[in-house]
């Protein structure tokens, strides 16, 4: 008696035998203390509940060539755009996975031709008998037809599909990764590009005024009045200036091809329609608690789905272990002579049913380790991952109110600087000193802008930090973020 296999039953047992772990095990965010509040403190911050992610903070600076370079980035960087790409490439992977639960069917035929040997006749003698035509049958046939075909193994399936789903959300936080990168290069350049600028400015006046005391000091000298020391100290200090203006010219070059990658230009001079002294740095700064930080940070965001990611890959390894599903089938027509290969031949329909599942298979117990090593390593990347961006806030808070206090201080040398060369200039026109005492009072001036520009440079770059440490703006402007498709002549 043939005994047919329950394949429902082998389903049901191995079902049972795995029920410990059918789908892996179950993921369990890690709890991260968040400390209650920042360390530092800014003074120009406040606690409120601004959505960080979605503020173009950029935009307070009401500098349209500022936001028209963030746009141009957002539409034509080309790392985001590669990142676009792969959450493009992600998304199909999804979609060629829940294919998956759908079966395949292929279309095929094939023909055959041949002899057959009469088996009715018997060769009694011991001689051979030469063949004749009585002795074979000739034969063709052909078949057609469409042969479905179903593999699966449903626990499999089932994780493939959490893992895709888990990668595309990975890769849209890479995305906005990106963003947040674009806005903090785009601004920093920006203002360091306009800072450059205005510090040329001032060390070319600088220069003039230097060289304007020394030649009145030139005139002591060959008077007798002063010695030669003097002199030479000018000489020394002109030169000095001198070797800072090539310089600030290669920092400017620098910011200008920056931003003219970041926007997928050639490199170029940029005309400024601005003036550094005009961009203010008395901007609010909204500061959430530390927990939010966990929900806006995209790298954050992506460690914890890397977790998840490397949690699933474990139920995936072990989806391994349970029985696969094969179905196959043919449906079509068939006929044992060739010359009725364009008429009607006999219908005819197949169907296969099999599973089968791993009996010895150790390597499959190590795979299910090297799954575990890689959750143990995805756990504690995401730990210092949070770590990570507590202390980049609290640093960025610090350097800003830090730096704020510095461009305060020089704001204020710069004042008094002013003043003197103000109380000076009246005594000159009074005749109560030279004017080579009043040029000297100007150079003081001159030296105060100097570091008041180089503080307020701090000041903004340390501004820029602190927004992407909290994750601000990579949300704003998404109906910018252009997805460029290629022909196919691979153009853009």
């Amino acid at each position: 008696m043939k005994i047919k296999p329950n394949y429902l039953a082998l389903l049901t047992i191995s079902a049972l035998i795995s029920s410990c772990g059918l789908l892996g095990p179950d993921y369990t965010k890690p709890n991260v203390t968040a400390p209650t509040n920042w360390t530092s403190k800014d003074s120009l911050s406040v606690n409120e509940s601004t959505n960080i992610a979605e503020m173009a903070w950029w935009r307070k600076f009401n500098d349209p060539q500022l936001n028209g370079l963030i746009e141009s980035a957002f539409a034509n960087n080309n790392n985001l755009q590669m990142a676009m790409g792969n959450m493009l490439q992600a998304q199909a992977q999804l979609g060629k996975v829940n294919m998956g639960w759908v079966p395949t069917a292929n279309i095929g035929a094939g023909g055959a031709i041949g002899q057959m040997f009469d088996g009715s006749f018997t060769n009694h003698s011991s001689n051979p008998i030469p063949s004749t035509s009585n002795n074979f049958n000739n034969f063709n046939s052909y078949g057609y037809g469409i042969m479905p075909s179903y593999t699966l193994n449903v626990f499999e399936q089932i994780k493939q599909g959490e893992i895709a789903t888990l990668n595309l959300a990975m890769q849209q936080q890479a995305v906005y990764a990106v963003r947040l990168g674009i806005i903090s290069q785009v601004s920093s350049s920006y203002f360091a590009l306009l800072g450059f600028h205005r510090q040329l400015e001032i060390q070319e006046e600088t220069l003039r005024d230097a060289e304007e005391l020394r030649k009145l000091t030139l005139i002591q000298y060959e008077k007798g009045s002063i010695s030669d020391l003097k002199v030479s100290a000018l000489d020394q200090y002109i030169a000095t200036i001198k070797a800072n203006i090539p310089i600030l010219k290669t920092n400017i070059t620098n910011a200008e091809n920056a931003l003219q990658l970041l926007t997928n230009q050639n490199p170029a001079k940029i005309k400024l329609d601005n003036n550094f002294n005009n961009i203010s740095t008395k901007n609010i700064i909204p500061i959430n608690l530390p927990s939010d930080i966990l929900k806006t940070r995209p790298d954050v965001v992506a460690a914890e789905y890397q977790l998840q990611l490397a949690n699933a890959n474990i139920g995936a390894v072990r989806s391994m272990f349970f029985p696969s599903i094969n179905l196959t089938g043919a449906l079509g027509q068939g006929t044992m002579n060739l010359a009725n290969l364009f008429s009607a031949g006999g219908d005819f329909w197949m169907a296969q049913l099999g599973a089968a599942m791993p009996f010895f298979n150790m390597s499959l117990y190590k795979e299910v380790d090297i799954a575990k090593s890689k959750y143990y390593t995805a756990y504690y990347n995401y730990v210092q991952t949070v770590r990570s961006a507590f202390s980049d806030v609290d640093n960025g808070l610090s350097a800003h109110d830090s730096s704020t206090s510095n461009y305060n201080e020089q704001t204020t040398a710069l004042n008094r600087a002013q003043d003197i060369y103000k109380n000076s200039n009246k005594r000159y026109q009074k005749g109560a000193i030279a004017y080579v005492d009043l040029i000297g009072t100007k150079l003081n001036i001159d030296y105060s802008l100097a570091n008041q520009n180089k503080a307020k440079m701090n000041q903004l770059n340390s501004l820029v930090n602190l927004y992407q440490a909290l994750g601000g703006g990579y949300m704003a402007e998404s109906s910018l973020t252009q997805v460029k498709k290629f022909n196919d002549g691979h153009d853009i």
